[in-house]
């Protein structure tokens, strides 16, 4: 957990000291096994998400989120600042330089970069973030693909260097954030990352944000996917009622305002619902005749 005291004291150790300034805001990236299973809570509330899967390949994936804090678990708009963070890792990685282990910038510079208020209230929801995903800790073998072993760590660490008066985050104060060592790990000597599209940071909704995050990380040159509403909703980090979530996720269909994808939500004979997911331009391309409708995804195998 970090401080924001007038000597700017830190979890982060003092054997770390590298700076980052502020890359180009056409720069945004994001995990891809983030993205693919339930690691960001919908709401602060949720006290806890547990997740398996196996893979047909062999491969489980098991994660366990929990929060020690009164702030709550850190939520899918907090992971705005991992996202941050990675996408500056990269981008330093993209121009031949070594990738850093920790990040350096501004509160200003975050909040412009993903889409946020610049007012007072933007600099208390980015405290309350950090708070959140330094006290956020995540078990999981996501990264150990030949073992069982398990990591156990918080998202990041973070310090908070003051300026002006002190005592409430201001615009050019300095903050510095370490990402876990997994999480760090994947991003500098895997590269499990996606360039996602700046009107992401526009979503406002978490279910808008989840269905990107999961098209972004699935669709790619099919140009379609789908997924039956009950696999979603175990992908989901909520807790409502499984009714309440194919809810909304028919809202979203019909609102139609996700960047790049368009959204459907179909029905088998059976009843059961499959949500399907198209590239734009290719949707288009289908009303014009230039390609071909798919099939339903369960005469397709997905």
């Amino acid at each position: 957990m970090g401080n924001r005291d007038r000597r700017g004291n830190s979890t982060i150790t003092e054997d770390l000291p590298v700076q980052c300034e502020l890359f180009p805001e056409e720069t945004q990236r994001d995990h891809r096994e983030l993205m693919a299973h339930p690691f960001a809570a919908f709401s602060k509330d949720l006290n806890e998400i547990t997740y398996r899967r196996q893979y047909s390949s062999g491969r489980t994936v098991e994660l366990e989120v929990t929060s020690s804090s009164t702030y709550g678990m850190a939520t899918i708009h907090d992971f705005d600042v991992v996202l941050y963070v990675i996408s500056v890792i990269r981008e330093a990685m993209n121009r031949g330089e070594e990738p850093p282990r920790t990040v350096t910038f501004t509160p200003r510079q975050f909040l412009k970069w993903s889409d946020r208020s610049t007012s007072g209230r933007g600099y208390d929801h980015l405290y309350n973030a950090l708070e959140r995903l330094a006290t956020t800790s995540v078990k999981t073998t996501v990264m150990q693909q030949e073992s069982r072993r398990e990591n156990l760590e918080p998202w990041l660490a973070w310090t908070i260097h003051l300026r002006e008066d002190g005592e409430t985050l201001q615009r050019n104060d300095q903050i510095t954030i370490r990402l876990n060592s997994w999480l760090w790990k994947s991003v500098a000597e895997h590269e499990f990352v996606l360039a996602i599209d700046r009107e992401y940071f526009s979503l406002r909704s978490s279910y808008e944000r989840f269905l990107y995050r999961v098209f972004r990380k699935s669709v790619g040159q099919d140009n379609f996917w789908g997924w039956k509403m009950n696999t979603l909703y175990q992908k989901a980090g909520t807790n409502v009622k499984f009714a309440h979530f194919a809810y909304k996720i028919r809202q979203r269909a019909e609102r139609d305002n996700l960047p790049r994808y368009r959204l459907s939500v179909l029905e088998e004979e059976s009843g059961g619902e499959w949500v399907r997911a198209y590239d734009r331009d290719f949707w288009q391309a289908c009303l014009r005749g230039e390609k071909q409708v798919p099939k339903k995804p369960w005469e397709i195998g997905h």
